[in-house]
């Protein structure tokens, strides 16, 4: 397959994401419209910042990070809950979310953080209710984001660019953009601190012709 060709798949695969990426958004304003000023950004973050801590002590896989966040933000979206409660629905989330994703989380593991019959009550709903068969996240797109990189440098891109990425989620802004804003950014910053402006500029390029968006703004 030539190079143009390349392109355009990488373009097609792009955009199917990107159409997708459209219904599965948390709404931008649940901590207003749905939890009612109950829960805060700061009790987000510390619950994600939590859970952060769970991942890299029980399995050390931060590609969970993302999708855990992404869910708990669908599920806030949709659901008014406590604060009180809250953590147990963080905990909820990861424990269905490293099941979808093959990644053994057990209970044995956070012995002195749970409350089994709140989780069972809160993992049925997430069954039930959400639709995460089509869930869209930013790691869907770094492969097709970098793939005009030299292979000796997209590994380090790519290990810059998931560290960014947790930053980037304890923060309650980042319900705001869609994911493949939200890999733009994260890409462009790695490839901006690794390789500098030209490269960047390159690359931001490549997003924007794969994507039709523009990784600053959430358009």
């Amino acid at each position: 397959m030539d190079m143009l060709r390349k392109r355009c798949c990488k373009k097609t695969s792009c955009q199917e994401l990107v159409r997708r990426e459209k219904s599965c958004l948390a709404d931008p304003n649940y901590l207003t419209t749905v939890q009612h000023g109950q829960i805060t950004p700061f009790m987000r973050m510390t619950t994600l910042d939590w859970i952060f801590e769970m991942i890299d002590t029980t399995t050390s896989d931060m590609s969970l990070f993302p999708a855990v966040s992404c869910t708990l933000d669908r599920y806030l979206s949709v659901q008014e809950v406590s604060p009180s409660d809250l953590q147990d629905v963080g905990l909820s989330v990861l424990l269905y979310t490293g099941r979808r994703a093959g990644v053994q989380l057990t209970l044995s593991q956070m012995e002195n953080y749970y409350r089994i019959g709140k989780l069972k009550l809160i993992d049925g709903y997430l069954t039930r209710t959400l639709e995460l068969d089509d869930m869209v996240l930013p790691t869907d797109y770094f492969s097709s984001f970098t793939a005009d990189l030299g292979s000796d440098v997209v590994e380090d891109v790519l290990y810059h660019a998931y560290n960014i990425l947790p930053i980037v989620y304890l923060e309650y802004e980042s319900v705001l953009h869609r994911p493949s804003v939200v890999a733009g950014a994260c890409i462009l910053e790695s490839v901006f601190r690794l390789l500098g402006d030209d490269a960047a500029i390159d690359v931001l390029r490549t997003i924007v012709s794969m994507t039709d968006l523009h990784p600053v703004r959430n358009s």
